[in-house]
């Protein structure tokens, strides 16, 4: 177990008495169901965001993590990890990578996310860290702004206690995902498909399909399935060889909706068919004998039936209604838990779900979640919470 500071939080800065945009005097009025700071001549609320920072999770070859001992307040004589505020109009990437080299004199790249956590502070009230694991470090390591030292230590009981809860929970994410990581980057197989849970957030692509992949890809994803349903073949060939630069970077499974031969001219690891589409036995006979299949079942009978045919798993769906699968009734999560229950495949739920409905289908047994419009916004976020419960 890491160790934290046991200190309590400290008393929040008060409120704000005058208006950013015009001076004037706040007040507080009901506004969205809760009391807000108001502004009678501006004629709007003026929130109270968190401030944005950033820490940077930092793993030299002997798998120690680098820790700074600050020389400001708060915490001042404690240690954390490298990182500070968010400058106006920077990336919170470029911030981390500054306030890296700032405060311990080493360069790197961001290699994946770490995750999202809220801090409170004396000064400011309430800050937003975003945590960001860090390769390809050089330069030469030594104490910098806001600082005394900088120094890598073992996690556990050897390093000294994290003065931030907001860092602690970042590198417990971080430590949970080192072993996926480090086996991605080896290129060995992170998937083993006689695992239940095998697959996660299983990722669907939309919109801008390839930004989509990168940041998927970036949160750990380990299935991501590329589904087009308006362009063109060629469009499409081209769309899915880029994914597949995109997901074997990551070693992170590629699977096509549908089309065998997009997926086997782009070098996918596999299809995903409907009931409507090509046999699996017929499938069989045209890809290689690793090929994996899945295919879409909307009933218990239907899951029974695409196991007997020798699908490597199964969607099972729409369980709540969603405008992707119109034409289907919600099975709901009863279905699902027979469906889990009969068949001894990966099972991944799909439809309408949500990080609100997910807890609802983890009771009846699910462990893998497809999600094509809960993906649009906060891609990172979604995939790294459901993944998370399942290290």
């Amino acid at each position: 177990m890491i160790p934290v500071n046991p200190n309590g939080l400290r008393k929040k800065s008060s409120e704000k008495l005058f208006c950013y945009f015009c001076g004037s005097r706040l007040t507080d009025k009901q506004i969205e169901g809760r009391r807000r700071l108001f502004c009678s001549r501006c004629n709007r609320p003026i929130y109270e965001n968190p401030l944005p920072a950033t820490a940077a999770v930092v793993f030299n070859e002997n798998h120690e993590v680098l820790l700074v001992q600050r020389n400001v307040e708060p915490k001042i004589g404690e240690w954390c990890l490298p990182g500070g505020f968010v400058e106006l109009f920077e990336e919170p990437e470029k911030a981390c990578l500054r306030e890296l080299t700032e405060e311990t004199g080493l360069e790197g790249e961001i290699d994946y996310w770490a995750g999202n956590a809220l801090s409170d502070s004396p000064i400011y009230k309430s800050v937003i860290v975003m945590g960001y694991g860090i390769k390809n470090v050089h330069g030469q390591l030594k104490a910098g702004d806001d600082c005394d030292s900088a120094a890598f230590f073992k996690p556990g009981t050897a390093m000294p206690p994290i003065a931030f809860r907001s860092h602690l929970k970042i590198l417990e994410n971080a430590l949970a995902g080192e072993t996926i990581r480090k086996n991605a980057r080896a290129g060995t197989v992170s998937l083993d498909l006689s695992d239940p849970g095998c697959f996660g957030a299983y990722v669907i692509t939309s919109g801008d399909h390839l930004e989509l992949a990168r940041k998927a890809c970036r949160a750990g994803a380990r299935v991501l399935q590329y589904r087009e349903k308006r362009a063109g073949r060629g469009e499409m060939l081209k769309i899915a060889c880029e994914i597949r630069k995109i997901t074997a970077a990551a070693n992170t499974l590629f699977i096509v909706n549908d089309f065998i031969d997009i997926a086997l001219l782009a070098g996918a690891d596999g299809v995903h068919l409907g009931q409507d589409d090509i046999p699996i036995a017929e499938a069989r006979e045209i890809t290689p004998p690793d090929f994996i299949i899945g295919v879409s079942t909307h009933s218990l009978a239907q899951a029974l039936d695409a196991e007997k045919q020798g699908a490597d798993y199964i969607g099972c769906g729409p369980v709540f209604a969603t405008p992707t699968k119109e034409n289907y009734p919600p099975i709901g999560p009863d279905t699902v838990k027979q469906v889990i229950e009969s068949v001894h495949i990966p099972v991944v739920t799909i439809g309408g779900l949500d990080l609100d409905n997910i807890p609802l289908l983890r009771k009846v047994g699910a462990r893998n979640f497809a999600m094509v419009r809960a993906l649009q916004k906060n891609t990172e976020t979604v995939i790294g919470k459901i993944n998370q419960e399942l290290i």
